[in-house]
């Protein structure tokens, strides 16, 4: 497939992240023209469709970053693109590697493409780098593939099957889930490796909960 072939755009599902997803997008404009896609999953601080240069969807109430991401995976690909790619909004994912995803779906247009983060070296809670280490060894073994990282947001995603993405989970764990259904479909899994960005930005996940919701996603792999 040709780069003439390729239609990308970037999407952003937030979650009570106004500032973070403004500054983010405006960022994003100075890097690439591709077009940029906002899934609001139910905020309440004040983020509205005037905020942001591209298509706005949002959820009323808040359904979980997975309904967010599943939603705006579908529009894009009724609206005819062939690829997206996914930033968590809160700042942690550079922009300047958007390019980079973009190069990887022109010359692996199949494959899933996956930023893949150095934790060894990463200036992050500790808990945080084991719940990784751990679901990214149990999602290697369960799917047949080396997972790399586990928990990341930042991908490009083919948009030619939404199977890949059609999975009950709606929460963080969505993106665990993807790599199951990634291996039934045969896809190839590209890795780039992306920075480690970790700040003072509050976090929507609970580790206790996340976690029991995680073996939840394994279970239900084998159905």
């Amino acid at each position: 497939m040709s780069s003439d072939q390729i239609n990308t755009i970037i999407l952003i599902p937030v979650y009570n992240g106004r500032d973070s997803l403004v500054k983010l997008a405006k960022s994003i404009g100075l890097i690439t023209q591709l077009p940029i896609m906002v899934v609001d999953d139910g905020s309440n601080d004040g983020l509205n469709a005037k905020d942001i240069a591209g298509v706005y969807l949002r959820h009323e109430n808040n359904q979980g970053k997975g309904a967010a991401l599943k939603l705006g995976l579908n529009h894009a690909k009724e609206l005819g693109y062939t690829h997206a790619i996914t930033l968590d909004a809160d700042g942690q994912h550079d922009p300047t590697l958007i390019d980079s995803f973009y190069a990887h779906s022109v010359s692996k247009p199949g494959a899933l493409v996956i930023g893949a983060r150095d934790f060894a070296n990463a200036q992050m809670p500790f808990h945080r780098k084991l719940s990784n280490n751990i679901t990214s060894l149990i999602l290697s073994l369960r799917s047949g593939n080396i997972v790399y990282d586990g928990q990341v947001g930042y991908r490009c995603y083919p948009l030619n099957d939404s199977r890949l993405w059609a999975i009950h989970e709606d929460g963080f764990q969505f993106e665990s889930a993807v790599y199951f259904n990634a291996a039934k479909l045969k896809l190839k899994l590209v890795w780039q490796t992306i920075p480690v960005i970790y700040g003072n930005e509050q976090s929507h996940m609970h580790l206790v909960k996340d976690t029991l919701r995680f073996v939840r996603t394994f279970f239900r792999s084998f159905k």
